[in-house]
């Protein structure tokens, strides 16, 4: 019989609740987890994967396997877009190995002083915007309106082929 959460998955469950605009990489929450070790082993980042499974259905996380052969696993908020975007980012086969002061660059508003503007996805995150939909249809489903949320996705598919038909208007 359980007995509850154990030390890994309190640790995790800390992490996601205390920086909930964050995502976090397997490697990261291993080294939340076991505090003072470099280099976590294969059971360290095995434990951390099943206990952050059990974390992140109970919170809302959505868990993302990275497009690279070999990639890693991330786990981000599905009910904060900046959260969702930077899990989004972090599992790209293009964004996956920039540094996370260059994925907020990718977020955040595009102006001269960002070497990354040309390929900002500020327009996405902003109301109205594809990730920021992704989020609402979340929050929706998890407020139990199943319906609503499966209309939200149909009304939202339905915009993006009709601009991706029409030249992106």
């Amino acid at each position: 019989m359980s007995r509850g959460p154990g030390r890994v998955e309190r640790a995790i469950e800390e992490a996601f609740t205390v920086r909930p605009g964050d995502c976090f990489t397997v490697a990261a929450l291993c080294l939340v987890s076991y505090k003072g070790i470099n280099e976590p082993a294969k059971r360290h980042r095995v434990a951390v994967l099943r206990a952050a499974d059990r974390v992140a259905a109970r919170l809302g996380w959505i868990k993302l396997t990275s497009e690279r052969p070999g990639g890693h696993v991330v786990y981000a908020n599905s009910f904060d877009v900046r959260s969702y975007a930077l899990g989004r980012l972090r599992a790209d086969h293009c964004n996956n190995d920039l540094s996370d002061v260059e994925l907020l660059d990718l977020i955040a508003e595009p102006d001269e002083g960002n070497r990354l503007a040309h390929r900002s996805i500020w327009a996405w995150v902003q109301p109205g915007g594809g990730w920021w939909q992704h989020v609402e249809i979340a929050k929706v489903r998890s407020g139990g309106a199943a319906a609503a949320a499966d209309q939200m996705l149909a009304d939202h598919r339905e915009r993006v082929l009709r601009r991706s038909a029409g030249g992106g208007r």
